[in-house]
């Protein structure tokens, strides 16, 4: 039997995580800064790609899969898969929206993966191949229940309390301290001074201690979370009738277990787990299914979401 030597790629926005993989076994792995083209542009993603690629020697590749935040429209699905197809030619190509790599990172084939980490976004699949999709828009359009949106919150709540005259309480406190300020007026200039989404999704962490301690304004802004998180799955389960399991991934929601009980007391009727392995495991499983169809996996169907799968060159004769 002929060996199949595959690359997996998590495209964050901080880091690019790749592995290279021969007939199964884990051989290279690398790591780079971020290649996601909506982030830096496509001249630094395809810098980052060459030197994550370099330490996974790409030569007889077989199939390549990248998931990266934002790849839904044809553009940007596009403009990666051409760097991808460049840099390891004679493979097949397939770019996914990162939440894709979730579900196959779990082993699944059938659930939703729900993802809280800077962003947010549900995606799930049946076992027929069919899929849906909610969130995952942005933060100027979406991303409820995200690291960002819980950090901004936190915002909100500190300026509300200044406009109603009343002390710094222990949440506006974590927050000034977190953000090396003095005072809570210059949150307003510290906000739109810092656009790195990253940046304020880690200051969620502070908000989640507090609520670990008890702090009924940290607890609320969390319960607001799993309230869009649970609504964000819910919408994807109805439209795959109800298939789970629904798969926590991201950093919040991996790293919150207040957070990830509040989103399972929200959602009763349906297991929900938490993500136990790095996402690029689902690459790897993608790209295995691309380069060997017949193993019985569906994640690299053709035509099935194109805003999320779109395969690049056909494998080598």
């Amino acid at each position: 039997m002929q060996l199949r030597s595959v690359i997996g790629i998590d495209i964050g926005g901080s880091k690019t995580h790749g592995v290279r993989s021969a007939d199964g076994v884990r051989v290279a792995e690398a790591v780079a800064g971020s290649a996601n083209i909506a982030a830096v542009g496509v001249a630094e993603a395809g810098r980052q790609l060459d030197a994550l690629l370099a330490g996974l020697d790409p030569a007889g590749v077989d199939a390549v899969c990248a998931g990266a935040a934002g790849a839904d429209g044809t553009a940007s699905v596009g403009s990666l898969e051409r760097l991808l197809a460049d840099r390891v030619p004679g493979a097949r190509v397939l770019v996914v929206h990162d939440a894709r790599l979730v579900l196959a990172a779990a082993g699944l084939d059938e659930g939703v993966a729900l993802i809280s980490g800077t962003g947010s976004v549900a995606w799930g699949s049946r076992s027929d191949g069919t899929e849906a999709r909610a969130g995952g828009w942005g933060h100027l359009l979406g991303d409820e229940g995200s690291g960002y949106r819980i950090a901004l919150d936190a915002v909100r709540h500190a300026l509300d309390r200044m406009d109603a005259g009343v002390p710094v309480d222990t949440l506006t406190a974590a927050l000034l301290e977190h953000c090396g300020l003095a005072t809570r007026e210059q949150l307003i200039d510290h906000v739109y001074d810092t656009q790195d989404r990253r940046y304020w999704a880690e200051r969620a962490g502070a908000v989640a201690e507090l609520a670990d301690r008890g702090d009924a304004a940290a607890t609320a802004i969390l319960e607001v979370a799993a309230d869009a998180l649970a609504a964000l799955a819910a919408r994807v389960l109805d439209r795959l009738d109800g298939h789970g399991p629904v798969v926590l991934g991201g950093g919040v929601a991996v790293h919150q277990p207040r957070l990830q009980r509040a989103v399972r007391d929200r959602l009763p009727d349906v297991e929900v787990r938490v993500l136990t392995e790095a996402p690029v495991t689902g690459a790897v499983r993608l790209a295995a299914a691309l380069a060997d169809p017949e193993q019985g996996s569906h994640p690299a169907q053709e035509g099935a979401v194109p805003e999320l799968a779109r395969t690049g060159r056909e494998p080598r004769a």
